[in-house]
């Protein structure tokens, strides 16, 4: 697969550099990496930005690069390799995009989604119902022919492999697709400092810049807040289906959320090979006396975990009703910590502080997660 830009990449490079005898001339080349994500990063060659991304799904070794070519760039070159900025028609496959579209401001040139039942946002939602933005199809295998159809720009892949056939078919078409591996990432921060790439390609990046400052800012400012407090809650997570108990495992997106709010999570220590997967009599010698269940599924009402299986009934933390759920869209079949949550880890560590060490945090209203009821 050839990434984008290699090609202008190169020629600048050999264009920027005048034989003398022995004597070269080279480029003005600058590289700046983001300071907690690990799946993209830019640089500048004689003053053409580009963007570079990285490994987007677990264990790849994917590349890509892309020329980005702003109104005022004299640079000539073959659209099939740059993406025009700022980007004013884009599609998406993954809802995670809209939360950093609409930190942005940016709604208004999404125009297509897959998923669209699925998103939280009122301001999509609204513009669905307006026929302003329209459902894409399944994951993995958009409309292809409305994207070319539609003149989309830029369409923005969530994907945990290669997607080849689609991906030719809109490089034929001079349609850039970047895959966005927000979602791979370990750290809260940095999910959210995706927002960055967002802000490059709709020419917002002082902006971008802007919003994450302040969410670093805050998310510290709560972790430090609730390292004072010295009780850390055991707390269990996850949730059972078919028998099986699946749970963040070790170094984990929200092992590190509870590490950061400073509440214990009982299986911390243990890996596998994506999510961890208990038995039911693993998760009661172990998590029995934990005081507080987070993440636990779709379920609203303990009454219904407790028809799962008999040994839930005894855990400690439905026996207290200190459950918790990340809480349903009130616009859509979707959840909001999926869309808003990720670039806005701030507000889901305060969340969490707040179930745990509710003396901190007195008047938070809950954002992304509610209590079971009985």
């Amino acid at each position: 697969m050839k990434p984008y830009g290699l090609v202008i990449a190169i020629s600048l490079i050999l264009a920027g550099c005048n034989s003398v005898g022995n004597e070269k001339i080279s480029t003005k080349h600058k590289k700046w990496s983001p300071k907690y994500a690990k799946g993209f990063s830019f640089e500048e060659i004689d003053g053409v930005k580009y963007l570079n991304i990285l490994n987007p799904w677990p264990g790849s070794n994917f590349e890509q690069q892309f020329a980005l070519i702003s109104e005022n760039d004299r640079l000539k070159a073959d659209k099939s390799l740059a993406i025009n900025i700022p980007i004013k028609r884009w599609a998406t496959s993954s809802t995670s995009h809209v939360g950093f579209a609409e930190e942005l401001n940016e709604l208004n040139s999404l125009k297509a989604l897959s998923g669209a039942n699925y998103v939280s946002s009122e301001g999509v939602q609204s513009r669905i119902k307006n026929n302003e933005i329209v459902e894409l199809g399944q994951t993995g295998q958009p409309n292809i022919e409305w994207i070319i159809r539609n003149q989309i720009e830029v369409y923005l892949n969530f994907s945990i492999a290669e997607n080849a056939s689609v991906q030719s078919l809109l490089e034929k078409a001079q349609i850039p697709m970047i895959y966005i591996g927000e979602w791979n990432e370990k750290h809260p921060l940095a999910r959210a400092e995706w927002i960055k790439v967002f802000g490059i390609l709709f020419d917002k990046q002082k902006q971008a810049d802007s919003i994450f400052a302040v969410i670093e800012t805050n998310y510290q400012k709560w972790k430090k807040r609730a390292e004072i407090e010295g009780n850390a809650p055991n707390i269990i997570s996850g949730s059972p289906y078919n028998g099986v108990w699946y749970a963040p495992q070790k170094n984990s997106y929200m092992q590190k959320f509870y590490e950061d709010a400073n509440l214990n999570y009982v299986w911390k220590d243990l890996e596998y090979t994506g999510s961890l997967q208990l038995d039911m009599e693993f998760v009661f010698n172990t998590g029995k006396s934990a005081s507080i269940w987070l993440n636990s599924s779709e379920y609203q009402y303990l009454s219904s975990l407790e028809k799962l299986n008999p040994l839930i009934s005894e855990l400690s933390s439905v026996q207290n009703s200190r459950v918790y759920n990340t809480s349903k869209s009130k616009v859509s079949e979707g959840v909001l910590f999926y869309e808003k949550g990720v670039v806005r880890p701030d507000l889901v560590l305060k969340d969490l502080i707040q179930i745990g060490h509710p003396d901190l945090l007195t008047k938070h209203k809950l954002e992304f997660f509610e209590k079971l009821r009985k």
